[in-house]
């Protein structure tokens, strides 16, 4: 009796904190009894997923990634058989530049320096106005290759001069690498046709870039872009093999996507040369990936 009387204060406390407990408990398990239990069954199940997974072993792993940077490597090294490396835009445009003005008689004589002072006038002004800098590079181009060719009794069809690239007088920003690419190819051509000595430029076609086909139906078009040329000209069969072997031999390679021959009347053994070609650029750095369709 001393020790309820003495400690009785205390004990009723100790009571009524395990009955708010007891209440609480209660009422915690009546509100989130059933989420509670959910969520225990969602984590089994997870857990036995998990359990059920195959992880690859790590001599696997590193047999995929030695899988994976063999394709890398051999993306790359296509890149330079087929084309342009497109995976640094500014730096690529730079080469076409500088291959586009190299092709001139005028700025080849000059040297290296006279070169690239041609390039970066080129550049700035193409960065200063896109349609009025690329004009101002297309009738250069036009004017020395024409020019040349004339003095070497080329013909040149007058409706002609305009290599190819008359109606491009408003292209978007994002079209100028395909006119740059397509540019580089046309003198590339240009310049192996006056130098092996062709009777004439009958024809010189780009194809536009609004409106094309995919090149790889369903593919990531930046991994790939290519750019038909097509140029007709008349030569001896010499001449005729002496563009081909030039244009075989020089990197990167072009790939030829049709080629017509046929004799001509006059003179003998003389023949006129339908060739189309791509100008192609690959992005090795972009995943060749297809969309899946439904």
């Amino acid at each position: 009796m001393d020790f309820w009387a003495q400690h009785k204060d205390f004990i009723l406390k100790i009571l009524a904190g395990v009955g708010v407990f007891l209440v609480a408990l209660i009422a915690r398990s009546i509100t989130y009894g059933d989420e509670l239990e959910n969520q225990q069954a969602r984590n089994a199940s997870l857990a036995a997923k998990i359990r059920a997974l195959q992880v690859a072993k790590e001599s696997e792993i590193q047999d995929l990634q030695k899988d994976a940077d063999q394709l890398q490597a051999s993306a790359r090294a296509l890149t330079g058989q087929i084309g342009w490396d497109d995976s640094d835009q500014p730096l690529l445009e730079q080469k076409l530049l500088r291959r586009i003005v190299g092709y001139t008689r005028a700025y080849a004589q000059k040297g290296e320096d006279a070169v690239q002072r041609a390039v970066e006038d080129f550049r700035g002004a193409i960065q200063e106005d896109l349609n009025g800098g690329f004009g101002r590079l297309r009738l250069m181009v036009r004017q020395e290759l024409v020019e040349e060719a004339k003095e070497k009794n080329i013909k040149v069809d007058r409706d002609r001069e305009g290599i190819g690239f008359d109606a491009v007088t408003d292209m978007a920003d994002d079209e100028l690498l395909q006119y740059l690419l397509q540019l580089e190819l046309v003198a590339r051509v240009a310049r192996a046709a006056i130098d092996a000595g062709v009777d004439s430029f009958d024809d010189i076609r780009i194809t536009s870039s609004r409106g094309r086909d995919e090149v790889i139906p369903g593919a990531n078009p930046a991994f790939l872009q290519e750019y038909a040329v097509t140029v007709i000209f008349t030569a001896s069969q010499d001449a005729a093999r002496a563009v081909f072997n030039r244009l075989e031999g020089e990197a990167p390679h072009v790939p030829i996507a049709g080629l017509r021959m046929g004799r001509v009347k006059r003179p003998v053994d003389h023949v006129s040369v339908e060739l189309t070609l791509l100008a192609t650029a690959v992005n090795p750095d972009v995943k060749f990936a297809t969309e899946k369709k439904p």
